[in-house]
């Protein structure tokens, strides 16, 4: 892999990005290797970043997925500006992948099929959190959650079972970052790092995201 990104002008980046978190999954060397900072912008123009878990890399179309509520501060913001860009870091493997592109939902049956994966105390968990909104303290949280337990008629011994279908509620589901510029960094000897910037056409219609498959390709300097 690092003769590949030292000598490559022409291979997808979004499969490099693919290929070096399945490295990190495989090695189990670090917790939540899928995990990626995401940073939105409000209708002040002042940055947020928060850290989410990336569920999918689609490395054809060239996107990345993540979960979350609708009615979050960051489904809020983007809903003002979707425009993003998102960071991993891989210290022990001296691996870092910048994005930027635009954020849209994803579809309800994606959203849907990962939602069904869950297991139930994550799915009530996104049926009983007002997430981002302030709470009084810990006891009304446990109240919310008990609150999503009897809607589903739910006992708590029934809590590992996985025969029990939960829906996903409306204001929870996925986002896809459509990838319009990625830049690769490996880590190398005396700080004299290689970066490589890839670029592409991507726009936003009425109908959805248009993406070229071409990627311009730009090396950096450390």
């Amino acid at each position: 892999m690092v003769s590949e990104i030292r000598k490559s002008d022409k291979k997808n980046p979004v499969l490099i990005l693919k290929e070096w978190m399945d490295e990190v999954v495989e090695s189990k060397i670090q917790p939540n290797p899928n995990s990626m900072s995401i940073s939105t912008i409000d209708a002040n123009n002042r940055p947020n970043s928060r850290m989410v878990l990336c569920k999918e890399i689609n490395e054809e179309l060239g996107y990345l997925v993540f979960y979350t509520n609708y009615q979050s501060n960051k489904s809020k913001e983007i809903g003002v500006n979707n425009e993003c860009s998102g960071l991993f870091h891989w210290d022990t493997f001296g691996y870092q992948v910048r994005v930027r592109g635009i954020i849209v939902k994803s579809p309800e049956v994606e959203s849907d099929n990962y939602f069904a994966t869950r297991d139930i105390g994550s799915q009530l968990s996104a049926w009983a959190s007002h997430q981002s909104q302030i709470v009084e303290d810990r006891e009304s949280l446990d109240n919310q959650f008990q609150q999503a337990m009897d809607k589903f008629n739910l006992k708590d011994s029934e809590l590992e079972s996985s025969d029990i279908n939960i829906p996903r509620p409306e204001f929870w589901g996925g986002y896809r970052i459509w990838i319009r510029e990625i830049e690769l960094w490996l880590n190398q000897k005396d700080r004299f790092h290689d970066r490589l910037l890839f670029t592409r056409k991507l726009v936003a219609t009425t109908s959805g995201i248009e993406a070229s498959n071409h990627w311009v390709i730009k090396r950096l300097q450390p």
